[in-house]
Formats: C-alpha cells, structure tokens, sequence
C-alpha cells in the first residue's frame, strides 16, 4: 500500500510541477510579447516623429521659396485690372465689390470668392474674374437686362413710381435697379404678380408671367402689321388680358401663343384696310374669332370656358 501511496504522490508532484512550468512558461511569453509590443510602438513613434520633423522642415523650406518666387516677387504684383460691368455699375463699385486693386500679389486673390460677390447683385447675371500672368486681371460682368415692369395691380400710376412694381428679365427674375433708365419707361407692364411674396434676385415662379412675358417677346418679333402690346394682365390665371393700343383689349390663352398672334395678325390687316378700330378680340377660339369694334355695344363678360367630362359609353 505505501508503494502505490509513493507513485499517486509522486505523481501529483510531477503534474503541479508541469502546470506550474507551463504557467511560467506563458508568463514570460506574455512577458516577451509585451516588451516586443512595446518596442514597436518606441519604434514607430519615433519614425513618426523623425518624418513629421522632415515634413515640417520640407514645408518650411517650400514656404521661403514660394515666398520669394510667387507671394513676395514684384513680378507677380496687379498692374493691370481690366473691368466691363455692361452698365451695371461703376469701375470702383467693381473693384470695391471684388476687393481687388493694384498692388496685390496676383495669386492672393481668391477668385472664387470675388465672382460670388458680384454674383449676389440682383442685376448682374453672371460674373467671371481671371488671373491674367504675370500682372493682370479681367473681371466681366454680364447685366441682366429688365423685358418687362411687374406690379401686383393697375392703379393707373406709371409703374416707375409704384413702390409694388419692380423689373423682371427674360428668365422671371426680379430686378430692383437703384437708378432709373430711360429705357425702362417703353417696358410693358404685367399686372397681377404679387411682388411682395419675393425679394430683388428672386425667379418669380409663377406660370402665367412665363406665359406673359414669352407673349411679349413673341409680339416684339411680329410685322406687318406690327402687333404693339403695352400691358397685360395675368390676375385670371386661366387667360392674359393684354392691351395694344390704349381702347385695344385682347384675351390670350396662356399656350399656342403662335397661332394666337396669326389670328391678331390677321385681323389687325384686315381691319386695318377700314376706318374701324378694334375694341376687344378673344383670340382663345381657333375658329369664329370675337371681335368688337370702338362704338359697339360692350360685349359680355369673358368667363373660362366650362370643362367636359367626358361620359363613359354604355
């Protein structure tokens, strides 16, 4: 009994010796590990600081030399500054606008920066700044020229002199111009545009001013007979009230402008050849044109025209 004692002892002995050897063992694997660990991370530090050392330096040195090549070289200062503002404003409103002026180092200047100044004007429709080597510089400017005066209602004033009337150009967007032109004063009026819903540079989403201006436009081309159209008024929404001559009053249909001004073409030469004067005309109507003439008894009012359902066949 003592000899098999002697060998389960010994045994157990042998086994606590080879657990404790192997947790050694791990113990200093880890151990190992965790300074190689650690050398790597000294390791990579340094390299990392060593190549920030040499970016600094690098960017320090390529600094000087665009310094005194580029940033500081009299060569590359503005001399010359070449300006077409297409009458929107002054040479030195430009230049103050921009924040360039002569003396300037020819690549400090941020372009970008200067055209989105000039292009925040609500007169201005594009504006384009370049750098012209070694010593110049172009800005110019494209003017949003004004088609056409908008103002929410007729009150009989001249639209240059209402505070609700403002300019409009090709594209519908609004123009509050500090000085007035002779020019603006032959502008047609649209009537029925609520300007106090937008500000000055704002595109007046509205589709019957779209309507009205392209009629405007479209009339402008027209001769023989010349088709004159001094006003419109878009209030209705369904159909353009536009006046030709001051007791001319002409009902347009907002689409198929083109047919609409062959049939005023036509009836404008055939009155024309007699000592009448057209008083209103309904040019919606392809066929059969409603035409009064000045001394007629006042024709009815003009209604939209009612819509058809169409009726499901039995």
């Amino acid at each position: 009994m003592s000899l098999f004692r002697s060998k389960k002892t010994r045994g157990r002995r042998t086994v606590r010796k080879r657990r404790r050897d192997h947790l050694l063992e791990v113990t200093a694997t880890a151990e190992t590990e965790r300074r190689r660990r650690n050398q790597k991370i000294f390791l990579y530090a340094g390299e990392a600081v060593v190549l920030l050392g040499i970016v600094a330096f690098a960017w320090i040195g390529i600094r000087a030399l665009l310094d005194s090549q580029i940033f500081r070289n009299p060569q590359y200062e503005v001399r010359v500054i070449e300006v077409d503002t297409d009458g929107v404003m002054t040479r030195d409103q430009a230049l103050e606008k921009t924040g360039i002026r002569e003396g300037l180092n020819i690549f400090s200047l941020n372009l970008d920066s200067a055209q989105r100044a000039l292009s925040l004007i609500p007169e201005i429709k594009s504006a384009k700044v370049e750098r012209i080597l070694p010593d110049s510089v172009s800005i110019q400017i494209e003017a949003r020229h004004p088609v056409a005066w908008i103002a929410p209602r007729d009150t009989g004033e001249d639209p240059s002199a209402m505070e609700t009337a403002c300019l409009v150009d090709s594209e519908g967007v609004m123009i509050k111009p500090e000085n007035f032109h002779s020019s603006h004063a032959r502008l047609p009026v649209v009537y029925g545009v609520p300007t106090e819903q937008w500000r000055p540079g704002d595109t007046i989403d509205v589709p019957e001013l779209r309507s009205a201006l392209e009629l405007f436009a479209r009339a402008s081309e027209r001769s023989n007979p010349d088709v004159k159209l001094r006003a419109a008024d878009i209030s209705k929404g369904w159909c353009i009230l536009a006046w030709g001559e001051p007791q001319s009053l002409f009902t347009f249909g907002p689409s198929q402008l083109p047919a609409q001004l062959d049939r005023l073409q036509m009836i404008l030469s055939h009155v024309g050849q007699t000592t009448q004067k057209i008083a209103t005309a309904n040019l919606i109507p392809e066929r059969n044109t409603p035409v009064t003439f000045l001394g007629d008894p006042p024709p009815a009012e003009i209604v939209a025209p009612a819509k058809t359902s169409k009726k499901a066949k039995p």
